[in-house]
């Protein structure tokens, strides 16, 4: 696995995942000119491992890794609901066929077949989909908000805690509701992100207690859980969250976009 230097004024983060190594140099190289953060990795094992950590914003994916072909990537990454709006260029640049029975439809965002390397080719193919993208500028120290952070599923709550803290917000991280409520007795957060389905109260119990408590009931409530009924979006707004967001169908930009509104 090969981490690259990173330029501070990065655009957005690219993950390269490839066998072939000069391959991975050249793109690295040229992409880092473009000003991407670019991380790159030679077989599936490392190469999610990369996507878990850095959560990229476009994957760079090789049909041919060091372990096997690269199908199995895309469908790691459109398995796991906060991962799966990452866009995946699927490329072959030695001529192997791409199977497209293989790729579910709208998993990847386009795939690019060349005889050889065309790295030139490849970053405008990068440019096009993230070159106008600009990033959301780090809140300095002294305006950073503190989120309380409420899920118990470790996956998630890795990707999306490493998200907020790299986004600049102070993190309250409770796996259960007794952690949640035990936590707003000492502090007070700018939001409240809350999961419903948790282990012993659910998240309704828990927006009830805090909109019952005189000190937390004016915290503004981003419910952010896998539910999607309507009963259960009504059954939340009426105990008084603010927002109420299905995990599948937003990003994590999405998910710290909203964030930043609702403490502003």
């Amino acid at each position: 696995m090969v981490r690259s230097h990173i330029n501070a004024q990065v655009k957005q983060t690219v993950i390269i995942v490839t066998a072939d190594k000069n391959l991975a140099e050249q793109l690295n190289m040229a992409l880092q000119v473009e000003g991407y953060a670019v991380f790159s990795a030679n077989d599936s094992v490392s190469g999610m491992t990369l996507i878990y950590d850095t959560l990229p914003h476009l994957v760079l994916l090789d049909v041919t890794l060091q372990d096997g072909e690269g199908y199995g990537v895309i469908d790691k990454i459109r398995a796991e609901p906060l991962l799966n709006k990452a866009l995946i260029i699927l490329m072959s640049t030695n001529g192997t066929a791409i199977n497209m029975r293989r790729i579910a439809e709208g998993s990847i965002t386009e795939y690019i077949v060349t005889l050889g390397p065309d790295i030139k080719n490849i970053v405008a193919h990068v440019n096009k989909r993230l070159g106008h993208i600009v990033p959301e500028p780090v809140q300095k120290i002294e305006e950073k908000k503190t989120i309380l952070w409420v899920e118990d599923d470790k996956l998630i709550g890795s990707i999306l805690s490493r998200k907020f803290l790299s986004s600049g917000f102070n993190l309250i991280h409770a796996k259960n509701g007794e952690e949640a409520l035990t936590a707003l007795e000492s502090q007070v957060p700018d939001i409240i992100v809350l999961d419903l389905l948790l282990p012993g109260m659910s998240g309704f119990e828990i927006l009830e207690k805090i909109k019952q408590n005189e000190k937390n009931k004016g915290i503004p409530v981003m419910i952010l859980s896998n539910l999607s009924k309507k009963s259960d979006v009504e059954k939340a707004t009426n105990l008084g969250a603010d927002k109420f967001f299905v995990k599948a169908a937003i990003s994590l930009d999405e998910i710290v976009k909203e964030v930043r509104g609702m403490c502003a």
